[in-house]
């Protein structure tokens, strides 16, 4: 591949995203705060640099993948950020799931430097972004988004374009909002079934077999086993919910489920399971029923 190419955040998605780039074939930059990750991308090729700004030198194109929208304020606009020093024309695919109006931020002074931010959230987490099965959602410059769409099909299994800047950011709130409220259905419907005398393990092969969406075979078995190994943990769908909230007040719209779930997720949090996967929500059915 031609394309020089900037991650930035290599933490549990950037160093997946990073290496299945430098199996493509792409030369990739890298950085990221922590000594540790950085020590562990510079082992699978990714170069790695002290800042963002000395890895995005004379790049093609800047990926990014933090945890949230401070972040990436600090990632891109710092007085060592990726804009110090990024050339004119370059396109920054932003992976964050941050608030959309803090990525329009950064879009607009990345404009004023010449260089293109796209928001470009993903569905799924650390298995997928190993497997390079990821669902990528567009928001920004279509030219850009076009000419560089090879990187974002490195990386997803399906690349879908919403729109303007801020629109794909969109798109996943919702996504999170709807993945969120099915998580709680599930496991307040699994402690139903298990105070009646049901298994849970069962219960789950029934649904997997049965017309129930496909949220089943994403984190069914871990609801059932109570395996929470953290893919995406319970305090980042909290930060999430928070997010769609936000984004339901600058409509006016009530969002009744998404703010339990978002109760529900905070509650977990506070129980002591905010570094957990999501299914640990299981935890807060339980212990709110006497269990």
């Amino acid at each position: 591949m031609s394309k020089k190419i900037a991650y930035l955040g290599l933490g549990t998605m950037g160093r997946a995203m990073a290496r299945n780039l430098v199996d493509a074939g792409y030369t990739v930059n890298g950085f990221d705060p922590a000594q540790k990750a950085r020590d562990n991308a510079s082992s699978f090729g990714v170069e790695v640099f002290s800042s963002a700004g000395e890895a995005a030198v004379n790049v093609d194109v800047i990926c990014s993948s933090v945890p949230r929208t401070e972040h990436v304020k600090e990632t891109y606009l710092s007085s060592s950020g990726a804009l110090s020093t990024a050339s004119e024309g370059t396109v920054c695919f932003d992976f964050s799931t941050i608030s959309p109006e803090g990525s329009c931020e950064v879009a607009e002074e990345a404009k004023k430097r010449g260089v293109i931010f796209l928001d470009t959230p993903v569905g799924g987490s650390e298995p997928q972004a190993i497997t390079g099965d990821l669902h990528v959602m567009v928001g920004g410059d279509k030219n850009a988004f076009e000419k560089n769409k090879d990187v974002l099909e490195t990386l997803g299994k399906t690349v879908h374009y919403f729109g303007e800047n801020g629109t794909a950011l969109k798109m996943k709130l919702v996504a999170n909002q709807i993945f969120s409220i099915f998580m709680c259905a599930i496991s307040e419907g699994l402690v139903l079934g298990m105070k009646s005398g049901l298994d849970p393990v069962e219960m789950i092969d029934y649904f997997k077999t049965s017309s129930h969406p496909r949220v089943f075979d994403l984190k069914g078995d871990a609801l059932a086993n109570k395996d929470y190994t953290p893919t995406f943990k319970v305090d980042l769908m909290k930060k999430d919910l928070g997010l769609v909230a936000e984004m339901a007040s600058h409509v006016n719209m009530p969002t009744n489920f998404a703010a339990l779930a978002w109760q529900v997720f905070k509650s977990t949090s506070a129980l002591g399971f905010g570094n957990d996967d999501q299914a640990a929500i299981r935890e807060f059915f339980e212990k709110s029923s006497g269990k």
